[in-house]
């Protein structure tokens, strides 16, 4: 594997126990190497498409500097039987006391230290699905894989010594939104995995019957109808315009300091957007890549970005003149117009992410958690070996979003018995 503007790239094989071939194709070399018309029929073929699994976003993130991303293929005889995303970041705890708390005597000293003079703790984790995605968007396996095999393949494969030319491998494994089956033994189906507690993906599910901003409106109750109106009043000498592909390269800069002016606010960090990403996002998805900015008396104060995926559209990012939020209404009109967004372009429903849950749900988002068996709730896991600092890092791994749709960390209380969306070894 050569290294590429100190970016890995390049393909590794390796074969499991069981004789499944694993491909690993890391960085601009797996742009040209992946065979993406067979990619693209595999995922058609599943019961959820993925946005975050889609060709044109993997071809994106693959391209993206600073983004250590693989795309990972699983095969039996020749034949295609799993994909992944795979990408090796650095999670940041800025401020312990911000985002989590412990009822451990031991917690807070050993906090302490390890946050440092700087008041910063830094820890590298492996996570199976894009950094900066949330819900299913992982991995795709054909149906005549089990649950317990897909658990298997992935454990085998990922811990694996692909290293990063040079570059150590992190000792901490994230599996975001992998459901587990409450109706198996523990000990047997999830031996030696940590499931840790995040938000539930905010989801706006959009009335076929709409065709119109209108439409929605008069499906609200009075009490909505009432809010939303005044979002629109506060947020009115906003002038919005959605860029083309040449406009985005002249202000890209520009969104990316309006971006970080929400994710510096953030106590808890695990990746960040660069510009690079929304350009290779824009030139890999056309028109079904939208970046909307808000202009104020001329001036740059805001952007959101979303994805139009097959069925979903996913809002991604958003950056704001923090100033704005409260006289402005800034980020209300943002989740507005993600809506309105929805709409015109015939989604079935609108992925706003992880927190900010009442705000979300002012505007009709409702709370989804990855149903289980048994369970309105499913769990998911991290991976790692049992020391002192990786269960630190299953704490602060509960607070791992960040800004996606404008989102902050939300205080959380660490608890022995959590259950939803994420993983640990």
């Amino acid at each position: 594997m050569k290294n590429t503007k100190g970016k890995p790239s390049g393909r590794e094989s390796s074969t499991l126990s069981d004789g499944t071939e694993v491909n690993w194709h890391w960085g601009v070399d797996a742009v040209k190497a992946v065979k993406w018309d067979a990619w693209d029929a595999f995922l058609a073929a599943s019961a959820q498409p993925s946005v975050f699994l889609d060709s044109r976003m993997m071809r994106a993130l693959l391209q993206a500097p600073d983004r250590p991303v693989a795309a990972l293929q699983w095969e039996r005889n020749g034949s295609l039987i799993g994909l992944a995303c795979i990408e090796d970041a650095t999670a940041e705890s800025v401020n312990l006391d911000g985002h989590v708390q412990s009822e451990r005597s031991w917690f807070s000293g050993i906090s302490k230290l390890l946050h440092g003079k700087g008041g910063r703790f830094q820890f590298r984790v492996r996570v199976v699905g894009t950094v900066l995605g949330s819900g299913e968007h992982a991995q795709c396996w054909t149906p005549t894989i089990s649950a317990d095999e897909v658990r298997r393949l992935l454990t085998e494969s990922v811990f694996e010594p692909h290293r990063l030319d040079g570059v150590r491998v992190p000792r901490v494994v994230m599996i975001k939104d992998q459901p587990i089956l409450d109706d198996a033994p523990r000990q047997v189906q999830h031996r030696g995995w940590t499931p840790l507690e995040f938000d539930p993906e905010m989801l706006f599910h959009v009335n076929p019957e709409w065709n119109h901003f209108d439409d929605y409106m008069q499906g609200l109750k009075t009490k909505s109808r009432t809010k939303i109106n005044r979002i629109m009043t506060l947020s009115a000498d906003f002038e919005l315009r959605t860029l083309s592909s040449d406009e985005l390269t002249e202000c890209c800069d520009e969104l990316i300091a309006l971006y970080q002016s929400v994710y510096e606010r953030s106590g808890f960090r695990l990746g960040s957007l660069h510009a690079e990403e929304l350009l290779t996002s824009k030139a890999e998805w056309g028109d079904d890549f939208v970046v909307t900015i808000y202009v104020l008396e001329g001036v740059l104060k805001g952007f959101q970005c979303a994805y139009v995926g097959r069925e979903e559209m996913e809002a991604f990012f958003v950056g704001f003149d923090p100033e704005l939020r409260r006289t402005h209404a800034v980020y209300q009109r943002m989740l507005v117009e993600f809506i309105c967004l929805g709409i015109e372009r015939r989604s079935k429903r609108v992925n706003m992410g992880r927190t900010a849950l009442e705000i979300k749900s002012s505007v009709g988002a409702l709370g989804v958690r990855t149903p289980s068996p048994k369970s309105s709730d499913c769990n998911c896991r991290t991976i790692a070996s049992q020391n002192l600092m990786i269960s630190l890092a299953q704490c602060f791994l509960v607070n791992s979003s960040s800004v996606r749709a404008g989102g902050t960390c939300q205080n959380n209380v660490i608890q022995n018995n959590v259950l939803n969306n994420l993983y640990l070894y």
